[in-house]
């Protein structure tokens, strides 16, 4: 598979793919495809408790499996004003990020919900490519000492799986006094990434 993410705003991701390969996006992103393919809905739930956690994540439930029937191009986008950008998944780097940002990702990568401590974040299992979307600017940070870095939860995409994390809050009524939420507490050896812009929910009247 060969990809290209078009920016200048509001990215779009454009995927090359040969016959018989396979690729998991969120639901009604398909731009367009110069050729035929198979298509699938399926349900991502492994148990009660992980359908609680996606909905407070706010990832789908389902997505989309394209497979290519032939040598084609696709093109897909997110369904709001996101940025995309791709992280290499390997045995040795695996990611823990929050749910919502997931876009789409290479057949071989699973996304696990268990054994975190915080409801809202999400686990890769496997090797290939995660793309994700942020709003705003994506920030990579390269964090090497037990000094804590401290990121908005709004502001946080994803750290790799390599850094410690803590959820912190300041009380009830500091929060309310200072307009901030929760912040994550984060310390140790690896990759973070932030976004600048918070996602905007945009309600009719």
């Amino acid at each position: 598979m060969k990809f290209q993410i078009i920016k200048s705003p509001n990215s779009y991701l454009l995927l090359e793919l040969s016959k018989n390969e396979k690729i998991i996006i969120e639901k009604g992103c398909l731009i367009y495809s110069n050729g035929e393919y198979n298509f699938e809905n399926k349900i991502e739930v492994e148990s009660y408790k992980n359908i609680i956690s996606k909905i407070l994540g706010g990832k789908s439930l389902t997505y989309n499996i394209y497979t290519a029937n032939e040598n084609l191009k696709m093109g897909f986008s997110p369904k709001d004003t996101a940025e995309i950008f791709s992280l290499d998944i390997t045995k040795q780097n695996q990611i823990i990020f929050y749910g919502s940002q997931h876009f789409a990702r290479t057949y071989d990568i699973k996304i696990k919900t268990g054994g975190l401590s915080q409801p809202f974040l999400v686990k890769t299992e496997g090797a290939g490519i995660l793309f994700l979307k942020a709003y705003g600017q994506i920030i990579e940070k390269s964090l090497n000492s037990n000094k804590p870095f401290y990121v908005d939860e709004d502001a946080l995409i994803g750290f790799q799986e390599s850094i410690k994390y803590e959820w912190i809050t300041g009380g009830a009524k500091k929060l309310i006094s200072s307009g901030d939420g929760g912040l994550y507490k984060l310390r140790g050896k690896g990759k973070v990434w932030i976004q600048s812009k918070e996602k905007i929910e945009y309600k009719e009247n």
